[in-house]
């Protein structure tokens, strides 16, 4: 397909999601949404910290199965799951809408190896549509604690900490966790397991952050929206001028050949006329003997 019909196309998506959330109820509660890439351990995560320990609310599987945007409602904030980056365009999409109405990111790493291109293309996104606010929006998660052998995790984050400085111009907040390890935790009823998984602390700050967030919430987002609606509206001013610039490329060359046949054809009659005077005239003579 033509890639300005997708491109229009895809503002004509952006402009039904910036409508549909400017006239849907407005939720008092903070959006934590988590993004990375696939088999990150996002799902994973937001099970251990909804209480879903035993029975799991965020489906996981050894293979990707979030296709789709799914909320939880909690007591302090809403976690979103997002479709995990990288495989498919669908879901790279839907990932995209969860980050457009998220007001706190967990950006989930699982290692081991430092973040990759792609996923530093992740964090300008993530800056892209947060702007300034994104130092105070965004947790790194560094999942998968369980499998970190040798204290190589220590060498991991630090690695990655000077990358995310260098992208975004800030460092921010980090925890190291592991579902796997709090899940045990609680199924052996040891709370000390359950203290090292990471799972209790990125709780906590949570609920700090949403705290912090609540009072200036609805404030945020209608900020947000107003922002998203002038970038959008300076797209569609871009694509419109785009069409009107390939309209007048395509029809220039059949302008200058109208305006041709018409010159020619106006010569044509105008010798026309002039033969024809010359006829009368010549007739007119000849009557007149």
């Amino acid at each position: 397909m033509d890639q300005a019909v997708l491109y229009i196309d895809a503002l004509e998506a952006e402009c039904k999601r910036l409508q549909l959330q400017h006239t849907e109820v407005t939720l008092l509660k903070p959006r934590i949404a988590a993004w990375g890439l696939v088999k990150a351990g996002k799902s994973s995560l937001l099970n251990m910290l909804s209480g879903h320990v035993h029975q799991e609310y965020f489906a996981t599987g050894a293979v990707r199965t979030t296709r789709i945007n799914q909320q939880l409602e909690l007591e302090h904030y809403v976690l979103v799951d997002t479709p995990g980056l990288g495989i498919e365009q669908s879901d790279s999409q839907q990932a995209m809408e969860g980050l457009d109405i998220a007001d706190i990111v967990l950006f989930v790493h699982a290692p081991p190896g430092e973040l990759d291109e792609e996923q530093v293309n992740l964090l300008l996104k993530l800056r892209d549509v947060h702007g300034d606010a994104l130092e105070q929006r965004l947790v790194l998660v560094f999942s998968l604690l369980d499998l970190d052998q040798n204290d190589a995790m220590a060498q991991v984050r630090e690695r990655i900490e000077g990358q995310v400085l260098r992208c975004l111009g800030f460092q921010p907040t980090c925890f190291e966790v592991s579902s796997r390890r709090y899940q045990r935790g609680v199924e052996l009823g040891r709370e000390g397991m359950k203290a090292k998984s990471g799972i209790p602390s990125l709780a906590l700050h949570l609920d700090q952050m949403s705290s912090e967030k609540a009072p200036s919430l609805a404030a945020a987002r209608q900020q947000r929206l107003m922002q998203r609606r002038e970038e959008l509206s300076a797209a569609l001013d871009q694509a419109i001028e785009r069409e009107q610039v390939v309209i007048q490329t395509l029809c220039e060359p059949y302008t200058h050949t109208a305006t041709v046949f018409i010159e020619l054809m106006s010569s044509v009659q105008s010798s026309f006329s002039a033969k024809t005077a010359e006829i009368r005239t010549a007739r007119e003579k000849l009557n007149s003997l």
